[in-house]
């Protein structure tokens, strides 16, 4: 993106990751608390719903983003159809290095005598008005799925919080090993220390007795049979090669095999 001058200019990245999404709530306009148990849903007509919206829970960089929308008739557009608008907006901004906005019961708090329904604080973009909502769940794993998303987004802070911290005590750690290393005589930079070799060799003296099974020769001419007397693992034998002239001692190549596998036969 570049200015009118010319120049470069870095624009900030903004991640938005969309953690749970629900089709059907129901808003409900809620009197002030009777008491400071906290928001009964039972005060809130709940036969009577301010509007029929949808829920969109996202997170923006650190904020968590609840979005209440709405549909309305398109302008311009064939009968019938309509588009989403934003109804409400709750900006949820939790930093756990400061008390006063650790809690999330500043923006959500579940009512006293029902899982299903919440106050939510919204704020006016345009006024910067706040004040309170009643949202309400028709299914009860829909509640339970808003509230575990809200849970996520805390988890997800303090693992990042938790990951910064062990990055700032490395960073730490490696200054202070520059630092001693630089200083020249007394200091020892533990970075560079050699890593202790382990020997393999024997000491004197000692010995190494190794167990090596070995197996008894056999004959050359014993045949591999098993203890009732049938054959172990020996393969077809090759056919007999092709007759040949006989040799100076009167015998001939084929009478030779004849006798070298008779006892193969039968």
């Amino acid at each position: 993106m570049s200015d009118s001058g010319g120049n470069n200019t870095d624009e900030r990245v903004v991640i938005e990751q969309r953690l749970l999404k629900i089709d059907e709530i129901f808003i409900y306009r809620i009197p002030p608390m009777r008491s400071a148990d906290g928001h009964r849903a039972e005060d809130w007509n709940l036969a009577k719903p301010l509007a029929t919206c949808s829920l969109v829970v996202a997170r923006r960089d650190n904020d968590l983003c609840v979005n209440i929308m709405a549909e309305r008739p398109k302008e311009g557009a064939p009968r019938g159809a309509t588009e989403n608008y934003l109804f409400a907006q709750s900006n949820i901004r939790v930093d756990l290095a400061d008390p006063s906005h650790n809690k999330i019961e500043h923006w959500v708090n579940p009512v006293v005598d029902s899982s299903r329904y919440f106050a939510l604080r919204i704020k006016d973009g345009k006024s910067g008005r706040e004040a309170f909502v009643g949202v309400g769940f028709r299914e009860r794993t829909d509640a339970v799925n808003f509230r575990m998303s809200i849970e996520d987004y805390i988890n997800s802070l303090k693992r990042e919080e938790k990951a910064a911290e062990l990055q700032r005590e490395f960073e730490q750690s490696l200054s202070v090993g520059e630092k001693s290393s630089s200083k020249g005589g007394g200091g020892v930079d533990v970075a560079k220390l050699p890593l202790p070799k382990s020997s393999l060799s024997l000491a004197e003296g000692e010995k190494m007795h190794i167990n090596i099974k070995s197996k008894r020769a056999k004959p050359a001419n014993q045949s591999a049979k098993s203890k009732t007397g049938g054959l172990i693992g020996l393969k077809k034998p090759p056919p007999p090669p092709d007759a040949s002239p006989a040799s100076d001692d009167g015998i001939s190549t084929t009478n030779s095999n004849e006798v070298e596998w008779g006892d193969f036969e039968g």
